[in-house]
């Protein structure tokens, strides 16, 4: 049986579709990245913006009709979506055979099974109040995972914990992921173990909110600084990053491991959302901006340079011209390396819903997304451009998919005027993104680039050679 996984969303889906993968090959079932040939088509879904839903229904709607024409396929919907519209989903879209919450991956095996021969499959994940403390039951297929098929060469997600507790008015998630669950540190041990044999030299460990991993063991509760700490002495690891982050009652103890620990990066993704204390409170963040402004301050006091990025939302109910430009005046302040901005679109079942009215006409969401955007293209491009002449070590890869669009020197096509080198795509510690020339078998290995160019997204440069001096321009690599 051949199956094709599509995946929608956040590095969370990414790492369950990976899992859902392994759990399939066990099986026996082959996976195909040929959607049109497959038996079994699975979407594993986004239900964070009205956006990433509207896809999902779109490719609902035309596996359907192909179904209805007499496709044979099975159908299934996984991920938060699923545990957010259930029944309705299926009544909506008639050919769909199996629904698969978060928390049920699972069982993804027997669902398949059951769909073949009897009505749809509908797993969801139970309310909140009865959902399990424990991630014991699930935690099964993080370790059945197949080291040797990740997102990247020589990078790997590692789930430390799952779920969400923090309730903001506008989110989805804590509905559809569950309460906040973190694993036990030694399954998260072993599991980085089993990478690192297999070729890993860098994970990124992600949580809804990871700083607010925390679990009891042998009488201690070990934090996030205490588990990069365990991490940080594994042979053969190089790089740890960790996201996302979440502001409020960050431990700084986490800064201080970021700034000891020879491994772990020097990057936070740490949304702010607003600028604006009245739109925080409305949006139930339980911090204010002052908060925020002394946790940036300190990351930058104790880590020295690092890389920040940051999430803001615009047009958020009763956000007012003054409450736009304190997110303006944010990103200038914080000088985020890059930003990730969206309209506000109501989600069902989040109190924002229930409680406000969505008061921002779209124009004016649209142009304060342009604006916002904007500002931080500024901030990014000068940033960008003062590390011109600084050398970077970078991660690379692969063939780079953007830089034949919009950086100079390279041809159209995306490679070099050099036969044996391609236009390859690699980042820092700090997660900016660097493009250079050179082989493509240098994937998934580490080089020392020297910045030539720079454009808001992007660090242009070129390989150091072995062997050629480096001066004293190193940059991003404190360790």
């Amino acid at each position: 049986m051949r199956v094709y996984i599509e995946t929608f969303g956040c590095q969370m889906n990414v790492l369950d579709s990976e899992l859902a993968e392994a759990l399939l090959r066990s099986a026996g079932m082959e996976i195909t990245d040929r959607e049109d040939s497959a038996d079994v088509v699975l979407l594993n879904t986004c239900s964070v913006r009205e956006h990433a839903e509207r896809k999902v229904h779109s490719r609902l709607e035309r596996l359907c009709d192909e179904k209805a024409a007499g496709r044979e396929v099975i159908i299934g919907v996984l991920g938060c979506m699923a545990q957010r519209t259930g029944e309705e989903l299926i009544k909506l879209h008639k050919g769909i055979n199996l629904l698969c919450a978060p928390g049920q991956l699972h069982r993804l095996v027997e669902l398949i099974t059951a769909a073949m021969n009897s009505s749809p499959q509908i797993a969801l994940d139970p309310p909140r109040g009865q959902a399990k403390k424990s991630t014991t039951e699930t935690g099964f297929i993080d370790l059945l995972r197949n080291p040797f098929r990740t997102h990247l060469p020589a990078q790997a997600y590692v789930r430390i914990m799952r779920g969400c507790d923090k309730f903001c008015t506008y989110c989805i998630v804590p509905y559809v992921r569950g309460p906040e669950q973190s694993r036990n540190p030694d399954e998260i041990i072993e599991e980085t173990k089993r990478l690192i044999d297999a070729g890993i030299t860098q994970i990124t460990l992600l949580g809804q909110t990871v700083n607010s991993y925390r679990f009891e063991q042998s009488g201690k509760t070990v934090g996030l600084a205490d588990l990069l700490k365990r991490l940080d002495n594994l042979t053969g690891l190089k790089r740890i990053r960790f996201i996302t982050c979440y502001p409020g009652g960050f431990d700084r103890a986490i800064l201080q491991a970021m700034r000891d620990l020879p491994k772990v990066c020097e990057y936070l993704h740490i949304p702010a959302q607003s600028g604006s204390d009245r739109i925080l409170k409305a949006m139930g963040r339980h911090y204010s901006r002052a908060d925020y402004d002394r946790l940036i301050d300190d990351a930058r006091q104790i880590v020295g340079q690092i890389g920040i990025a940051g999430d803001f939302i615009v047009g958020f109910p009763g956000e007012s011209d003054e409450d736009f430009q304190a997110s303006v005046e944010l990103i200038r302040r914080t000088r985020y390396k890059n930003s990730y901005i969206f309209k506000y679109s109501p989600r069902p079942g989040t109190v924002a819903a229930r409680r406000f009215i969505d008061d921002v006409p779209p124009e004016v969401k649209r142009r304060r997304n342009i604006e916002l955007l904007t500002v931080q293209q500024e901030v990014s491009l000068a940033d960008n451009r003062a590390l011109i002449g600084k050398v970077v070590e970078v991660l690379v890869e692969g063939k780079s998919p953007l830089a034949k669009k919009q950086n100079k020197g390279l041809s159209p096509e995306g490679s070099s005027t050099s036969d044996n080198l391609v236009q390859l795509t690699g980042r820092t510690r700090t997660d900016h993104i660097v493009v250079f020339d050179g082989p493509e078998n240098l994937a998934g290995k580490y080089v020392d680039v020297e910045i030539t160019d720079a454009t808001a997204l992007t660090l242009i440069g070129r390989q150091k050679t072995q062997g050629e001096d480096k001066k004293d321009d190193s940059y991003f690599k404190n360790h």
